[in-house]
């Protein structure tokens, strides 16, 4: 038998089932049939309703429990900190054997010396980072709207009285009782708990029913002392199951707190389905949360402090990029500080200034001609249709005179914009995502001097044949290892659901016709701006002002994960997307993402060196795909996480290996 288990074994475990074969792991994915219960339905039949609180009716935005204890160490800047609180508690229950549980009275009585002032600490940091679960409060609400009695149950450490302050915190109240393990002395993972609870309350087990997220104490135990239970997964065990770039992020460092609280944040998208709206919908919901929500948060919490150490007191919001960080902005900015949406498109300098050094040449000298041929008699039948950028721009030089008295008009035009606004010109910072030529901050600089403004950058992408050092400017992007790998993920996440804009005129945008692409990322962007700025509420509501640890890099990482990590339903809803690279936005349409679509150079196999039997196609993300006769597809291989999945004719799951 001990032979044959080496040869071949079977074992099971909470996603697969896995077989090896003479040392080969092979594996598929089990799936469960569980029966759907609808809890609100079993509530009525019960007259009491038991709910745990943590990660049942509240929520920590960590991975890890203990993560907290990670944030008070970078936080306060304790080296050492979370591995000894960890070490500590666990020496307190050796300590304490006999007793069902501990206190954190106890956990610090053993504790370095010079950790014993964070007790306090540890307690302030649960009481403002704890949230309510929104779906469970839901349920909580529904129980005590019907007439419920409502008893709360935890084994927790904590004091009676800091918990009871956290429950009020998150509207929970009107409960009957507060049963705590550390109050008590009694658990709900030895089951004795519940012995008392149906002792102290003096009713039948069976008029009870317990809710919460520990599958052995809250539900197998409940269930063993007669009470009903119910079973409710945590928000962040089905986030990162169902999210395997959460996986490859945190396997980078898992003690990375700013990874912790970004993915705890994330798993708040759990919260995010509707059911009122279409599968689309949902997806760019979700998309916006947990990709742009970080992203733009992290971005603005730089700016935050950026301007506050530089003394600024008004930030200009450049359009299309700056709407949706304008929205996170004012939930996180200083009162003090005033904010501005502003238009400064590339196409109003050219027009004002007649620059054309240094920048894209064809793309400007093209759009100055088109603007100002209808401006001029003698344009509208001199401008030529130009076959080169040279031949256009001899053309503006040959007539100079005529396009500078257009560009005077052009300038009035805009100040008369400009001083809609009421700028106070000392201290000023405009806010851009990424800029090679500073051109929006050039613009506004014409208007307000360009000693007063400090520009506010996501990147400044670099350029060896221009240096724009006489314009201040501060961007939140510095090292190699933290580049974006498809900066057009970037601006996707943050443009405004807003055509193009060709100019200001009296005051207000002109918009060019929107293009099919423009047209539908106008249409889904709503979805992700709501939820990027929902991302940033819960971040400041759990956080205030605590430092999150959400930085460049941790973000950088966070969507490089997901450019080179495609799911199948990422690629079937950005299919239809492209981004713009022309200033006019009206040529060089490419996928936003290009890698997912664009494969990687193929190879193929003769038969008889001149008949193509076997073509081989590689792409990004790992994907590989076989065709017999170069197009008849065959074989798809897929890796995902430790998984390789093999498709027959690319749709049939055949074989899947775990490594």
């Amino acid at each position: 038998m001990s032979i044959l288990n080496k040869l071949f074994s079977y074992n099971e475990d909470y996603k697969y089932k896995v077989w090896k074969i003479f040392g080969i792991r092979f594996s598929i994915v089990k799936k469960y049939k569980a029966k759907k219960v609808n809890i609100y339905e079993k509530i009525k039949k019960h007259n009491i309703i038991s709910f745990d609180i943590f990660d049942t009716l509240l929520i920590r935005p960590y991975v890890k429990p203990t993560d907290l204890f990670l944030h008070i160490e970078k936080l306060y800047k304790i080296k050492g900190f979370h591995k000894n609180r960890i070490l500590a508690e666990k020496s307190a229950r050796g300590k304490y054997i006999d007793n069902e549980e501990i206190t954190l009275n106890q956990i610090y009585e053993g504790i370095d010396e010079k950790y014993k002032r964070f007790k306090e600490i540890e307690i302030e940091l649960e009481e403002r980072i704890l949230t309510t679960h929104k779906e469970n409060k839901e349920i909580y609400d529904y129980a005590l709207r019907i007439g419920k009695k409502i008893i709360i149950v935890s084994d927790m450490y904590l004091p009676k009285e800091v918990i009871e302050k956290i429950l009020i915190k998150n509207n929970y109240t009107n409960y009957y009782k507060l049963y705590l393990s550390s109050e008590l002395n009694l658990t709900k993972a030895s089951g004795n708990l519940y012995k008392y609870i149906i002792d102290d309350l003096k009713v039948a087990p069976s008029s009870i029913m317990h809710i919460g997220d520990n599958y052995h104490s809250d539900f197998e135990n409940a269930r063993l002392y007669g009470i009903d239970a119910f079973f409710i997964e945590k928000i962040i065990d089905i986030f990162l199951k169902s999210n395997i770039r959460a996986e490859k992020l945190l396997h980078k460092d898992k003690n990375n707190i700013g990874f912790s609280i970004m993915l705890g944040l994330s798993a708040f998208s759990c919260f995010n389905k509707n059911k009122n709206e279409n599968k689309e919908n949902n997806y760019w919901r979700n998309f916006g949360f947990i990709y742009g929500g970080p992203a733009v948060f992290s971005y603005m919490n730089w700016l935050k402090k950026q301007i506050i150490k530089d003394n600024i007191n008004e930030i200009l919001f450049v359009a299309r990029d700056g709407y949706s960080l304008k929205k996170v902005f004012d939930i996180i900015k200083p009162e003090y500080i005033k904010t501005h949406y502003i238009y400064a498109p590339r196409i109003i300098y050219y027009l004002i200034a007649l620059d054309f050094k240094y920048y894209n040449l064809g793309d400007s000298v093209k759009s100055v001609l088109e603007y100002y041929k209808d401006k001029d008699e003698y344009l509208q039948k001199h401008t030529p249709k130009i076959t080169s950028a040279t031949q256009g721009y001899k053309f503006i030089l040959n007539n100079i005179e005529i396009y500078k008295n257009l560009a005077k008009q052009e300038y009035q035009n805009y100040k008369e914009y400009i001083e809609k606004f009421n700028i106070n010109k000392d201290n000023i910072g405009i806010v851009d995502t990424g800029s090679l030529f500073k051109t929006s901050q050039k613009i506004i600089s014409l208007f307000l001097g360009k000693e007063n403004i400090i520009g506010y950058y996501w990147i400044l992408f670099k350029n060896k044949y221009y240096k724009s050092n006489q314009y201040k400017a501060k961007s939140f992007e510095k090292e190699v290892k933290s580049k974006i790998s498809d900066w057009n993920l970037i601006e996707f996440l943050i443009t405004s659901s807003e055509s193009p804009i060709k100019n200001i005129v009296d005051s207000k945008p002109v918009y060019s016709i929107p293009s099919k692409y423009e047209e539908k990322r106008m249409e889904i962007y709503e979805c992700i701006s709501e939820r990027i700025v929902e991302f940033s509420k819960i971040a400041k509501n759990c956080f205030w002002e605590l430092e999150t640890f959400i930085g460049n890099e941790g973000v950088t990482n966070w969507l490089n994960i997901l450019i080179n990590n495609p799911s199948d339903n990422d690629k079937k809803y950005f299919k239809s997307l492209r981004a713009y690279e022309d200033a006019n936005h009206k040529d060089k349409a490419v996928y936003v993402i290009q890698r997912w679509f664009i494969k990687n150079k193929g190879r193929k196999y003769y038969l008889l060196s001149f008949i193509p039997f076997l073509r081989k196609e590689k792409f990004a993300g790992g994907e590989i795909k076989y065709y017999l006769f170069s197009f008849i597809p065959i074989l798809k291989i897929k890796i995902i996480e430790n998984m390789r999945k093999y498709y027959l004719f690319n749709i049939f799951n055949i074989l899947t290996i775990k490594q």
